[in-house]
């Protein structure tokens, strides 16, 4: 027996190069050589003997290589049948049609392009390449793309203006993530004691990229006084989204002076979106925010918001009424208005009422544009507003 196993590893010994796996060694200077060890039985490692092509041997110390890849098993099988293909446009291609059946593309790459050298006009080798016969040259999608002025970006062809346009807008996200970070950080910086350099560092900003994370901090900081702080900056950046925001906060926030504040600082404007916006929100279904509308109106002093503050005097809205969680009685209350009626169910199931409710602040808002008092009655309003706008019409006659 132990004859047998002292043949078998003489054996072993000397046909070691020949079934050796073939190897890809990485080296620390950055460059590779394929080859097949010729010593994979030295330990501790002091140096690779490696056969390269063409029989060659080049022996490499062991600190010059940082990695080593062995090959698959086809990739072993490539290098062994590789010198037995001619250096001819048909060999070529029989080897590159074997290592398309095994995967091999990179090889098959290598063998295409050689191809290409021997005989230029080789059709199957430029079609697998890539390339298709445009005004009877031979071209590739890239070079009939580039000729068309076509560059290639995040993976789709696109023109140089569009390339430029996509740059810039990477750069201004780029530079409003920026802003997110330092005006979070600055909000946190107001719950301590550096809160006085908070607020300088966001009262200096002049920057409208930071409008957008201004936007979103008026919107859902907790503390009311940092909201109205948000919204001191974004007044003073003065841009159409900015205004967009303050006339967002001045519906939307529960705090009434916030509310106020974000009036206050859009009084200046000539915007004309801003009356616009608080108009659409007289037909709001929410009672209170037909109410919060017509307080900006009164602010914004826009005589255009006349005929829709007066649509808005008495405005319909649905309310549930009934039994709530098996009581023998409910109540229930119109909001935001100062008459209409409530209502008591005894032993009754929820149900839905529509209401019309009188909304006080929308006619203290039409009092102060028209200097006139109807009170709610709509159709007197409506009367006089008709009236005025025939003088108009004749003065703008005459003129």
């Amino acid at each position: 027996m132990r004859r047998l196993i002292t043949i078998f590893f003489l054996a072993a010994v000397v046909l070691a190069p020949a079934w050796c796996a073939a190897e890809v060694f990485l080296l620390e200077s950055g460059g590779r050589i394929d080859g097949t060890l010729l010593n994979p039985e030295q330990n501790p490692r002091e140096k690779f003997i490696v056969r390269i092509d063409g029989g060659a041997t080049v022996t490499l110390q062991a600190s010059q290589v940082v990695q080593i890849l062995h090959a698959k098993p086809e990739e072993r099988e490539y290098r062994r049948i590789r010198p037995n293909y001619p250096d001819t446009a048909d060999g070529q291609w029989a080897l590159a049609e074997w290592c398309l059946e095994q995967r091999l593309l990179e090889e098959r790459q290598r063998h295409l392009q050689r191809i290409l050298e021997l005989e230029p006009d080789h059709a199957e080798a430029r079609r697998a390449l890539g390339y298709s016969r445009f005004d009877g040259q031979w071209m590739t999608q890239d070079e009939v793309m580039a000729d068309r002025g076509y560059l290639r970006y995040q993976g789709r062809w696109r023109t140089r203006q569009e390339i430029e346009l996509l740059e810039r807008d990477r750069e201004l996200e780029t530079a409003q993530k920026e802003w997110y970070v330092k005006i979070n950080r600055w909000h946190d910086w107001l719950a301590t004691d550096r809160a006085g350099q908070a607020r300088a560092n966001l009262l200096a900003i002049d920057d409208p990229l930071a409008v957008r994370a201004l936007t979103d901090r008026l919107a859902d900081a907790p503390h009311p006084q940092a909201r109205i702080l948000f919204a001191q900056v974004l007044a003073k950046l003065d841009t159409s989204e900015a205004r967009q925001a303050l006339a967002q906060a001045a519906i939307d926030d529960p705090v009434e002076e916030v509310r106020l504040s974000c009036l206050d600082y859009l009084k200046p404007t000539q915007d004309p979106g801003i009356p616009a916006f608080f108009i659409g929100k007289l037909k709001h279904k929410d009672n209170r925010i037909v109410n919060r509308a017509g307080i900006a109106l009164s602010y914004a002093g826009n005589a255009s918001a006349i005929g829709p503050l007066i649509d808005a005097l008495i405005t319909s809205h649905t309310f549930k009424v009934g039994s709530q969680g098996g009581g023998n009685m409910s109540m229930s209350f119109p909001t935001g208005g100062t008459s209409g009626g409530g209502g008591i169910a005894m032993n009754s199931k929820p149900k839905v009422i529509r209401q019309q409710i009188r909304n006080q602040a929308v006619l203290e808002a039409l009092v102060g544009l028209s200097g006139q008092n109807f009170s709610y009655d709509q159709r007197a309003w409506q009367y006089w507003h008709a009236s005025q706008r025939r003088r108009v019409d004749v003065d703008t006659r005459r003129d």
